[in-house]
C-alpha cells in the first residue's frame, strides 16, 4: 500500500474514532470479518486487497446500524518499456465504497437495486425495475432480485423517497439494510456519515416489512473495541466542517 492511500486510511479512521468517541458509539480500524458477510455489490466485485476500515456501530435514531469503507484493487496495469517490451511497473486501480448497514426489525426478502449510471458497478447485463413508472426504471437496475419481490418493495412512496433522498443503491438481506455510495472526492467525512444515517432513517419506515421472509443471518459479530489515540503526523488545522460535531480540528485529503 502506497503512502498517499495509507496516510488517506488512517485519517479516515481517525476521524471516525473521534466521531464514535463524541457520539458514544464504537469504533474499530479493521474487520475483516465483514468482508466476506455479504454477497451482494461491491462485496462480490472483482479485485484483491480488501479491506473494511473506519468501522463503526452504534445506534442512530432508534436504528442499530454499521458504517464501514470497503477497499479493494480491482485492476493492475502493467507498464512495459516500448522497445524491449519489459514489464518496469505496476499501477494500481483502487476503489473505495462507503457502506451503510441498518439493522432491521424483522427479516426482509432479498432485494438489490442499484443506479443504472453507477461508474463502479456492472450494471448492463440486469433488467430494469418493473415498476409503472417509466421513468423511475431507467435510472435503476435490479440485481438477481425477484420481480415480484421488486413489485412489493418499490411502492411509490418509497420510490419517491429514493429519488428524492438520493438514496440509489441498497440491499435487503436478512434482516440488514445495505446502502453503499462511492465518494466522490476520496473519503465520506464524519458529516456525510450521520447526514446518510438520517436519510436511511426516513427510507426504513417505507420498508412493506410485514410480507413473509426468510431467517435473518447470523447477528454482527462483536468486537472488543480499539482505541485509536491522536496521530502525531496530522497537526490540527482549522476544519470548518467538523466542528459542528466537536472533532478535533484534522488536516483534509
Amino acid at each position: 500500500m502506497d503512502t498517499i492511500e495509507a496516510k488517506r486510511i488512517e485519517a479516515t479512521n481517525y476521524e471516525r474514532y473521534q466521531m464514535a468517541t463524541g457520539y458514544g458509539w464504537q469504533f474499530w480500524a479493521d474487520v475483516p470479518a465483514l468482508l466476506d458477510r455479504w454477497q451482494v455489490l461491491p462485496f462480490n466485485q472483482r479485485g484483491d486487497k480488501r479491506l473494511a476500515f473506519g468501522v463503526v456501530q452504534g445506534n442512530y435514531q432508534g436504528l442499530p446500524f454499521t458504517v464501514f469503507d470497503f477497499h479493494r484493487r480491482p485492476v493492475v496495469t502493467s507498464v512495459h518499456t516500448r522497445w524491449t517490451n519489459k514489464k518496469v511497473n505496476e499501477l494500481d486501480t483502487i476503489t473505495i465504497d462507503s457502506v451503510w448497514v441498518i439493522t432491521l426489525p424483522v427479516a426482509m426478502p432479498f432485494f438489490q437495486i442499484v443506479g443504472d449510471t453507477e461508474p463502479t458497478f456492472d450494471t448492463e447485463p440486469y433488467p430494469e425495475p418493473p415498476t409503472p413508472d417509466r421513468k423511475f426504471n431507467r435510472w435503476y437496475k435490479m440485481i438477481d432480485t425477484d420481480p415480484n419481490v421488486a413489485m412489493r418493495i418499490l411502492t411509490p412512496p418509497l420510490c419517491a423517497a429514493m429519488r428524492q433522498l438520493k438514496l440509489h443503491n441498497w440491499s435487503l438481506v436478512g434482516n440488514e439494510l445495505l446502502y453503499v455510495e462511492h465518494p466522490i472526492f476520496g473519503r465520506t467525512k464524519p458529516d456525510e456519515i450521520v447526514e446518510t444515517l438520517g436519510k436511511l432513517a426516513q427510507l426504513v419506515p417505507l420498508l412493506p416489512m410485514h410480507q413473509p421472509a426468510p431467517p435473518p443471518p447470523p447477528p454482527m459479530p462483536q468486537y472488543p473495541q480499539q482505541q485509536y489515540p491522536p496521530q502525531q503526523h496530522y497537526p490540527p488545522q482549522q476544519y470548518q466542517q467538523q466542528q459542528p460535531y466537536g472533532y478535533p480540528p484534522q488536516r483534509g485529503y
